[in-house]
């Protein structure tokens, strides 16, 4: 699903096949965030994979097969400390990254990442949410956005 403007953008649901480690998917969230946009975002993807949402500082230290990657867009452009985060990650820990972040802008971290996931090997889902129109400091994210995180969710965890 696609929508124009300053609305979340969610590609379609990959058809890849899943290899399980230890016979039950091991997830994780990991996040960066300046304002708190993104981290608002990243615990309410909390919430819905029951899984705790923890910043970059917090390495990944199991092997899982989704990691949920978000960050926001400044100065159009991911953070440096994310993009370090995503090149130090290892292809033999993490199976599969889904995307996630939040802009003022039309801009995302997308390309950006997945370019620096890709040079490692990982593999980048289809499946990913960015939040548009999340200006810093401008209140909480709004019911649609919920919505559209709740519809990701679902979405990563049926592949």
């Amino acid at each position: 699903m696609k929508e124009s403007g300053f609305r979340t953008i969610i590609k379609g649901v990959s058809t890849e096949r899943k290899i399980i480690w230890g016979g039950q998917n091991m997830d994780a969230i990991r996040f960066y965030s300046r304002t708190g946009n993104t981290e608002k975002v990243a615990n309410l993807l909390s919430e819905q994979l029951n899984v705790k949402a923890e910043s970059i500082d917090s390495p990944i230290s199991e092997p899982v097969d989704r990691l949920f990657l978000g960050g926001g867009v400044y100065n159009m452009s991911a953070d440096k400390r994310l993009k370090a985060y995503a090149a130090d990650l290892d292809p033999a820990t993490v199976k599969e990254v889904f995307l996630f972040g939040t802009s003022g802008s039309v801009f995302t971290i997308e390309k950006q990442l997945t370019k620096v996931l890709k040079k490692k090997r990982i593999p980048v889902s289809d499946e990913h949410l960015f939040l548009h129109g999340v200006m810093p400091k401008m209140g909480n994210i709004s019911g649609h956005q919920k919505t559209e995180i709740e519809e990701f969710a679902k979405g990563a965890v049926t592949q």
